[in-house]
């Protein structure tokens, strides 16, 4: 099996280094982390198993979120990762050079979702000290570390890192993926692609960079974002649409649905750095109740985005599949039955259909449960912004 992650990628994710940004890291895993550095690690024994298992057609346990999703007909994170910018591997070789890298500089985000957790967000912590019991009853009853610390947190780089990274990483690095946290909300950001623009062994001109955000605004500070991607190749963007409308309102607590939509015509007008957006909807068990018109409302948004502005525009669902009572395979019988038959036919509710109708990792609903915890935490119900969940829950 080819990963092009496997051969060509570094990411920081909570707990550690790893190949992929879904590469589950077990306790006392031999990948590394911070303070390690970054180049000594990578042609480590861990990372040369993991290849090796690939190279023989073997699944590594820590792969299990594709092996998920393969098993299910649905396309994944190791297959899409054949599409990536950057040079083709030697996938015959176990060692290998960076040429892709995500990095997370801080955890701070100014949203609130309902299917995030402390590890990725430090917003959390705050919330989980104001309501100890409802945190402790999402991690107790449901595994799901909302607002509680259970897990390592991403590994934010050290000063000694980001040396590393420097002189011995970024000057092979095609591709640069920022996330979080919110990349656009973090200082740290915007202070290292500028020392990049002045370091005179690294040519920006033929690095991509690449965005997983929220697009709640494109300037902060000082900054403003656009005037740094002149001295850089391109800049490819993913926008978390975790549902739109109303629903995105509700499903992100400080979320502004029209506010996201009118901040992308706002960079789309000022860069002709961006040839390609994608809109992503992680879904889970609340989107699923929505699924048709979300369908619906990101393929006008797209049209209106490629009119105007002439640059490519996707758009897909990804899933999640932990904590498990979010995810949407999860759901009870009858309710996934129902959905099956008022579903619209397309492209993007295809891998919703197959995910439905994958096997289920709990034996009983817990959906419910969770959501009647979060609208305690939050204190806010959908009853207004998403009846049909608020009527399936109460």
């Amino acid at each position: 099996m080819k990963c092009k992650f496997a051969w060509s990628h570094l990411d920081f994710k909570p707990g550690g280094y790893a190949p992929c940004f879904r590469f589950k890291l077990r306790h006392g895993h031999g990948f590394g982390t911070v303070p390690d550095k970054p180049s000594e690690v990578i042609n480590s024994d861990e990372w040369i198993r993991v290849r090796e298992q690939l190279q023989n057609d073997e699944w590594p346990e820590e792969c299990i979120d594709c092996k998920i999703q393969e098993d299910s007909g649905m396309q994944s994170y190791r297959q899409r990762s054949m599409d990536l910018l950057v040079s083709e591997p030697d996938y015959t070789s176990t060692h290998v050079k960076i040429t892709d890298l995500q990095l997370k500089l801080n955890r701070a985000c100014n949203y609130s979702c309902r299917h995030c957790s402390v590890p990725s967000n430090s917003n959390f912590i705050k919330l989980g000290k104001q309501n100890p019991e409802i945190g402790n009853r999402l991690w107790e009853q449901h595994k799901f570390d909302h607002v509680i610390e259970r897990h390592k947190h991403i590994d934010i780089p050290t000063p000694e890192v980001i040396e590393d990274l420097f002189v011995n990483v970024l000057p092979t690095v095609e591709r640069i993926e920022f996330s979080g946290g919110e990349p656009f909300y973090h200082v740290e950001m915007y202070r290292f692609l500028e020392r990049m623009i002045a370091d005179p062994n690294i040519d920006t001109t033929k690095v991509t960079l690449v965005y997983n955000t929220n697009m709640s605004f494109t300037k902060f500070k000082k900054y403003d974002i656009v005037d740094l991607w002149k001295h850089f190749k391109r800049a490819d963007v993913t926008v978390s649409m975790d549902g739109t409308g109303s629903l995105f309102n509700y499903f992100r607590q400080g979320g502004d649905y029209q506010n996201v939509i009118d901040n992308m015509h706002d960079i789309l007008s000022r860069t002709d750095k961006i040839e390609k957006l994608l809109l992503v909807c992680t879904t889970t068990a609340y989107h699923a109740f929505y699924m048709n018109e979300i369908a619906h409302d990101l393929f006008h948004l797209k049209q209106d985005l490629e009119r105007h502005y002439g640059i490519e525009v996707k758009y897909r669902p990804t899933f999640v599949h932990w904590p498990e009572g979010l995810d949407v395979a999860n759901l009870a019988e009858e309710t996934k039955i129902n959905m099956l038959k008022n579903l619209d036919k397309n492209k993007f509710t295809e891998e919703f259909e197959k995910r439905l109708k994958g096997p289920r990792t709990l034996p009983e609903e817990t959906f419910k449960d969770i959501v009647m915890l979060q609208d305690q935490l939050y204190n806010r119900d959908a009853s207004e912004l998403a009846p049909r969940i608020f009527d399936y829950v109460y």
